[in-house]
């Protein structure tokens, strides 16, 4: 899906080599723990989703040119390491965050900026109601999952959802359910680009190696790139009219251990993902997520 970037994107410093679109179900994370500094996006791999890097080359113009190419992630990846040979780290100086964090921002606010990145929930934080943050929870073969970790890049999102989303106790299963309450509107795809100083290559990396190859793609003014990191659904979710259940309880199974209750995140459906609610990217506070593929 080749759309208009948000004019963060577009104005940031550097040579554009790609734009990216990530969604699905996924944690993005900003690790400013390494002096470079990148985004971590962190897929869980459960039997009821696939993981997905489609690429569109695009000429100088931002058009198509040829036909996407997908490719298949295998879920015994590990980590996935997508970077460029001459990238810039210039716009981490505008941007310490990542993208645009307004550290006031409340979702039910009427000025918000629709790309901020306050609108991804927050695993970490306290804005569903499930108690305390305890740990990412480690690697295990009964949780498979595929760490990204995206350099020279800038993230942002590309507009909040239409309608508000409802937060309800999980082991209750409804999205009006004693207890539940509107979380207000959520985000919609987290979209990026890849910054670099001059023409060179984007580089794919996939630990475990042998599972997964794809050839560095060469970029210059007048050839980049559209790619689209997707972790989706295969199964149709559960409907309650009109709300669609979403995938935030398996976070819950798969990536944080919480001391309170954990919750469900009703949605009413909209965009590509209209059949199955909310499967859109969530956040995380903390400073990495690393821990997710370490034993």
């Amino acid at each position: 899906m080749v759309f208009e970037l948000p004019p963060v994107l577009t104005s940031a410093p550097g040579l554009r080599a790609a734009e990216l679109v990530i969604d699905g179900l996924s944690v993005c994370c900003f690790n400013s723990t390494n002096a470079e500094r990148f985004w971590e996006v962190a897929y869980p791999r459960p039997d009821n989703h696939e993981l997905h890097i489609t690429i569109q080359r695009l000429n100088g113009a931002g058009q198509p040119v040829g036909q996407p190419v997908t490719h298949r992630i295998d879920a015994l990846v590990n980590r996935i390491s997508i970077s460029l040979t001459n990238g810039s780290l210039e716009h981490y100086n505008q941007f310490p965050h990542g993208g645009p964090a307004d550290p006031e921002f409340h979702r039910r606010a009427a000025d918000n900026d629709r790309h901020d990145l306050g609108w991804l929930i927050d695993l970490k934080g306290h804005e569903l109601g499930h108690g305390n943050f305890l740990r990412l929870m480690p690697k295990h073969p009964s949780r498979p999952l595929s760490l990204a970790n995206i350099r020279h890049s800038l993230f942002c999102v590309l507009k909040p959802e239409d309608e508000e989303v409802r937060i309800s106790p999980r082991s209750k299963n409804k999205p009006n359910a004693p207890h539940s309450f509107p979380l207000g509107r959520t985000n919609t795809e987290v979209v990026g680009v890849l910054l670099a100083t001059r023409p060179g290559e984007i580089r794919f990396d996939f630990l475990p190696e042998g599972l997964n190859r794809i050839d560095p793609l060469p970029h210059d003014q007048n050839t980049r790139y559209h790619i689209d990191i997707i972790n989706s659904d295969t199964l149709d979710a559960q409907h309650e009219p009109p709300w669609v259940k979403g995938d935030l309880y398996l976070f819950y199974d798969k990536v944080i251990a919480v001391d309170g209750i954990q919750k469900d995140l009703w949605a009413i459906p909209g965009g590509r993902f209209a059949p199955d609610g909310d499967c859109h990217s969530t956040g995380f506070s903390g400073a990495t997520l690393e821990p997710l593929i370490q034993p």
